[in-house]
């Protein structure tokens, strides 16, 4: 895979998550896809993202509510593992055709968010973490039942943001371990992270600069509509 091209996909998903708070690997994972296997794919938009995530958490951390990103880690973190394992030990096509499908249903599922609030918020965050957490040991994409979570209650755009900065930090921090266990973190995993940081703090210095300056609504509409012809790639390349 030519590391231009690799630089191109990476400037773009910080773009996004540096202006919307999340989007990386939802962006990321599907494109690299096209030319890396899954199991180097997920530890590379990981270990990536840690860098971005910590200069976007100084920036965000006085929005943050460590109360609601508590709630969803109980949940994700345990459930990291199960789907690492099926990462590690399921076969490359199907893992493909599978983040691709996850990709489309988490854009669809932002798409046509429910409008009623639960009532039960701290339990249903527990839950969605879980969801969350088995999602970013799978595939990396571990975004969308949150983001549709916190959109769902009806929570601040600032506050949402920040949260789900600080929860994919720990997050991600979490599951890099998990893969690490499993033998995904290696060499050429961490080669690979190397060559893609410039397009990475590129696409930072751009997003954070653009981020008070773009209509939220109109841009997440265009950030879905790539999520979903990513993923429709990542399915018919599997």
């Amino acid at each position: 895979m030519p590391l231009g091209w690799g630089n191109v996909v990476i400037f773009v998903a910080a773009l996004v998550s540096s202006i919307t708070g999340f989007g990386y690997a939802l962006l990321a994972t599907p494109l690299l896809l096209l030319f890396l296997q899954p199991q180097v794919v997920v530890p590379v938009v990981l270990i990536s993202w840690m860098p971005l995530s910590l200069l976007l958490a100084r920036e965000a951390y006085g929005d943050m509510s460590w109360q609601k990103i508590s709630r969803w880690l109980i949940g994700a973190v345990p459930c990291t593992v199960l789907g690492a394992y099926g990462l590690a030990h399921i076969d490359e096509g199907v893992m493909r055709g599978v983040i691709g499908a996850m990709t489309i249903l988490a854009a669809v599922s932002v798409w046509l968010r429910p409008h009623n609030a639960f009532v039960r918020e701290k339990w249903m965050a527990i839950v969605v973490g879980a969801v969350s957490g088995t999602m970013a040991g799978a595939s990396g994409v571990s975004g969308p039942p949150v983001v549709l979570f916190g959109l769902n209650q009806g929570w601040d755009f600032r506050v949402l943001r920040a949260c789900l900065i600080g929860y994919f930090t720990l997050l991600h921090a979490t599951t890099i371990v998990v893969l690490g266990n499993f033998g995904m973190v290696n060499y050429q995993t961490s080669l690979f992270t190397l060559a893609v940081m410039p397009g990475l703090f590129l696409g930072y210095c751009i997003g954070v600069r653009l981020k008070d300056r773009i209509d939220s609504k109109h841009f997440r509409i265009m950030t879905l509509c790539i999520v979903s012809i990513v993923g429709i790639v990542a399915i018919l390349h599997h």
